[in-house]
């Protein structure tokens, strides 16, 4: 079948290049149109659960509310067991997990499951029997992920001086967002607003000495409590706190009745004769990213959904927004966690293109063979992302590195074919025939050799592993498909684009 095919497409050269090119351009725009997911989820048996409660929530309340996702999950044979943190989270225990800063009003669970097939399970459960489990909290279910730790997978940064126009314009990002298909949790990392006291010092706080910083240091001593020493209750570190008594710090009027000793005359005055003290609102948590404060606009990912899909489908509503000068709109997440790798990447399949060319220029002399063989690359996208198709994967980062590997193994189909073709012309036979014979030659070997390297790779894809199964399913179908075109189009081009003159380095004998 193959002779037969061969000896037809010898006869119709232009024909068969017009089709390269299509293969070609075919591949290209399969890359705009498979699904992305640069950063496969992690294949753990872990999970946490994260719940935030209002802002200045005590402790006491915040282990209160975790305690009953804790109820959810006792008894639960999928579990095998959890960890309660409250005030903080758990330490760092896989390198892309990153711990949160301690506050009153945050708690977290760490659940270890059988496997990891029923920690994404058993998530998908939490993330809808926790949704109104606690009225005035928040929580987050979070499978753990690969790749560079990012807040979510889409992040959308706003940055500015001013924090209500911050606000403002994130509220705007958020309800972009919450509108579109797919997205899940929308929140920021602000938080909301609590509401507080204003002090603000009156001349005579001056007269007398007093300073902002110091009656705020006097004022959280006195209210919060300052550590003074440290005591064990076992191996338990336990911090003494000195504060004022229960009685004194219990409301507003305590408050502003604090008394304060002058730095000046040392009289002690109560706070309200040197400051006045207004309740108003406060920002929740102020975020500063490089000097500038920013917030951003997270939000996690349905089922069946990407971030790459989501993040497309409001970037336009979102760059629509008429941003105040000195305000700006980024994006992170897996955006630009993408964004970082694949340009490394990219310098990376291009040293090897290049280095590839520099050796097949050195082992062939010859500019029109060199790049025949290069054509092979070009030829193998299609296969390449087809394979993808076939397996049901995304396209990202192992994906890119197996698309790195098989630019590498596919040249060597045509390397074969040429040498062989370059051979029998020494002993005499013309291009044609040489071209010819050299494909039904080597028509076993390399049929052999793609067939071996592609069934090497599939228990890679029938294991479904969101990590390995995309980089195998790049390499065994594009070794396939790069083998079936490299036979078919490499000895048809080789007649048409090389004469005789090309062969001089060869010493032919006619």
């Amino acid at each position: 079948m193959y002779d037969r095919l061969l000896d037809r497409s010898v006869k119709m050269p232009k024909l068969i290049f017009f089709i390269s090119i299509i293969v070609i351009v075919v591949g290209v725009g399969m890359y705009f149109v498979i699904p992305q997911k640069f950063f496969p989820a992690a294949e753990r048996n872990q999970f946490v659960v994260d719940l935030w409660m209002p802002t200045e929530t005590k402790v006491e309340k915040t282990h209160e509310a975790i305690k009953k996702i804790e109820e959810t999950i006792k008894g639960d044979d999928r579990v095998t067991s959890y960890a309660t943190f409250t005030g903080k989270s758990a330490p760092r225990f896989y390198y892309n997990f990153s711990p949160e800063v301690p506050a009153t009003n945050f708690a977290q669970i760490l659940i270890n499951t059988t496997d990891e097939n029923t920690a994404e399970t058993l998530a998908d459960d939490l993330t809808e029997s926790t949704k109104h489990l606690i009225p005035n909290g928040k929580t987050l279910v979070q499978l753990m992920q690969q790749g560079t730790p990012y807040l979510a997978p889409v992040e959308i940064r706003v940055s500015g001086d001013d924090i209500n126009t911050i606000e403002k314009i994130g509220s705007q990002v958020a309800d972009i967002l919450k509108q579109t298909r797919g997205s899940l949790n929308v929140r920021n990392n602000f938080h909301e607003n609590y509401y507080g006291i204003d002090i603000k010092l009156k001349p005579e706080a001056s007269r007398l000495g007093f300073t902002t910083e110091s009656i705020a240091k006097t004022l959280y001593v006195g209210f919060s409590g300052a550590p003074i020493s440290t005591i064990y209750e076992g191996s338990t570190p336990v911090s003494l706190v000195f504060r004022l008594s229960e009685d004194n710090r219990k409301n507003f009027d305590n408050l502003a009745n604090t008394y304060l000793p002058s730095p000046v005359t040392g009289a002690s005055v109560p706070l309200r004769q040197i400051a006045t003290l207004t309740p108003e609102w406060h920002t929740g948590r102020i975020i500063r990213r490089n000097g500038i404060r920013t917030m951003s606009i997270l939000s996690d990912v349905q089922n069946n959904y990407l971030p790459n899909t989501i993040l497309k489908a409001s970037k336009k509503d979102i760059e629509n927004l008429k941003l105040p000068k000195g305000y700006s709109i980024k994006y992170g997440g897996e955006y630009e966690n993408k964004k970082e790798t694949f340009n490394q990447m990219i310098l990376a399949l291009s040293i090897s293109i290049v280095l590839i060319f520099l050796i097949l220029l050195f082992q062939f002399k010859n500019i029109k063979e060199t790049l025949l063989v290069m054509l092979t690359i070009p030829l193998s996208l299609f296969g390449a992302f087809l394979g993808l198709v076939i397996t049901g994967n995304d396209f990202g980062f192992t994906a890119f590195v197996g698309l790195i590997s098989l630019s590498g193994v596919v040249v060597r189909n045509a390397i074969i074919l040429i040498d062989y073709t370059n051979e029998l012309i020494k002993k005499g036979e013309n291009i044609r025939e040489a071209a010819i014979e050299a494909g039904k030659r080597r028509l076993r070997p390399i049929f052999l050799t793609a067939m071996a390297a592609a069934i090497g790779v599939l228990p890679m894809i029938l294991s479904g592993s969101p990590m390995w199964s995309p980089l195998a399913s790049v390499l065994a179908v594009g070794v396939i498909w790069s083998m079936l075109m490299a036979l078919l189009c490499i000895p048809v081009l080789y007649i048409w684009f090389i004469k005789p003159k090309d062969l001089s380095h060869l010493n032919t004998a006619s």
